[in-house]
């Protein structure tokens, strides 16, 4: 780990101590107020670094933002939250819903899927117009996605309602969550023939279809069949949940959305790319293809088309780019007396873990001593306070310009996007604010 400059507390005006009843404000001297605009700037542009520290997957980053007031770094988080834009089911057309959930509940679930698609190659809404002036939905603003599944009496017919409705499917050119995962595996393009029965395993038996998991997102189809195999063993004692003679349930998921692409959107999204998201990759397709949307009983149906379109957080959450954005302000840990030993001991393993370590000292009569290793790792738990000598020996800090953010993306977008589309959104924010604070000085002119 790269070491830890010691704060510019004159930058800040002061720290806060940590005691144990609260947080005090410690004053230190702190630099004259910019005479103007400029030396601000200058002030800013010295002091403020951006660092990543860790990327623990590829939906989270883990970055410290040094030299910016706390009200900077609020705004950036609140901009990652709700003001960074993506691409969300925004209206859905309900021809025929004979399941058990409300067609407004399942609207709202369907608005909360998350899809695999970069929002910055789409336009917003209102941006093409049509002859009158009014807002017009394009393949440069609009998603479309339809469903439209039927359960069957048992497996055996569901599975050939399916197929016979994939024949059609194919001939409109919807592309489904099969079709995306046969071009990944080589499979080829759409509307070519499926190299096993009903895509589902290549067995043409009914009696061993009725039996075949349903396809897995990972593509692990030995793992699933020893699943299936291992579920349908004799030695499995049925349970009250599921009795043998229960009515056929189907599980619909989001690899039944079927993607209708408009204008050139095929050959903008090729369903053989890896994709821009987390999400199975190819074409356009919900994130995860194996979220439950709904399920129905024998002879219940589904038919509707949904339009996604380019919105922001703060409209509504299903907008939002990431699962979580936060920030912490950076802890700040000084050793006042040495501490050796045992108690050297007792402060790493138990009171702070991770925070300090042992080093061999050579001071008289001692064998180790405790120095600081790591102070990223400080939960401010203040345990350590609970021992007189050590609440004596450390003082425990913040600093009040260094902000350590974690950022985790829902998956439309790296982390990394997020945070620069962010800074994006708040450069014209302040663009935005200057302009208008130029047109209030020339109007008072």
């Amino acid at each position: 780990m790269a070491p830890i400059p010691e704060p510019d507390l004159s930058a800040t005006g002061g720290t806060y101590d940590v005691n144990e009843s609260g947080i005090e404000f410690r004053h230190a001297p702190s630099l004259p107020t910019p005479k103007d605009g400029n030396e601000f700037l200058s002030r800013l542009k010295n002091n403020l670094s951006l660092r990543v520290l860790d990327r623990p997957s590829k939906n989270e980053l883990v970055f410290e933002l040094i030299g910016v007031d706390i009200s900077f770094a609020n705004a950036l988080r609140r901009i990652m939250i709700a003001e960074v834009p993506t691409m969300a089911l925004e209206y859905v057309y309900m021809w025929n819903n004979s399941g058990i959930i409300h067609d407004e509940v399942l609207s709202h679930r369907l608005g909360l899927v998350p899809l695999n698609v970069d929002p910055r190659l789409f336009d917003e809404y209102g941006f093409d117009v049509d002859e009158d002036g009014n807002p017009a939905a394009t393949d440069r603003n609009t998603i479309v996605f339809r469903l439209n599944v039927a359960c069957g009496r048992n497996a055996r017919e569901d599975e050939k309602i399916r197929k016979k409705m994939e024949v059609k499917w194919k001939n409109e050119g919807l592309v489904s969550g099969y079709d995306v995962a046969e071009a990944q595996q080589g499979g080829g393009r759409v509307g070519s023939e499926r190299k096993s029965s009903g895509g589902r395993g290549g067995r043409t038996n009914d009696e061993e279809m009725e039996g075949d998991p349903e396809p897995s997102v990972m593509n692990l189809s030995i793992a699933d069949r020893a699943a299936a195999d291992a579920v349908s063993s004799p030695n499995v004692q049925a349970t009250p949940i599921d009795p043998p003679h229960r009515p056929f349930t189907k599980h619909v998921y989001t690899r039944d959305f079927l993607w209708a692409p408009q204008g050139d959107q095929l050959s903008r999204f090729p369903l053989h790319s890896s994709g821009v998201g987390s999400g199975v990759g190819g074409g356009i397709r919900p994130l995860h293809e194996d979220i439950l949307i709904a399920k129905l009983r024998p002879g219940q149906v589904i038919e509707l088309e949904a339009h996604a379109r380019k919105g922001v957080g703060k409209d509504h959450a299903k907008f939002s780019p990431v699962a979580t954005a936060s920030y912490r302000i950076m802890p700040h840990i000084e050793i006042l007396k040495p501490i050796y030993d045992e108690l050297a001991e007792e402060l790493v393993n138990w009171f702070e873990p991770g925070v300090f370590k042992c080093e061999p000292t050579s001071d008289k009569g001692h064998r180790v001593k405790a120095v600081v290793s790591n102070p990223y790792a400080c939960t401010m738990s203040r345990n350590f306070m609970r021992n007189p000598v050590l609440k004596e020996s450390i003082r425990m800090s913040r600093i009040p310009n260094h902000f350590i953010f974690s950022v985790e993306s829902v998956g439309m977008m790296e982390p990394a996007v997020i945070v620069a589309e962010a800074l994006k959104v708040l450069k014209e924010k302040c663009e935005r604010v200057s302009g208008l604070a130029d047109d209030a000085l020339a109007m008072g002119e």
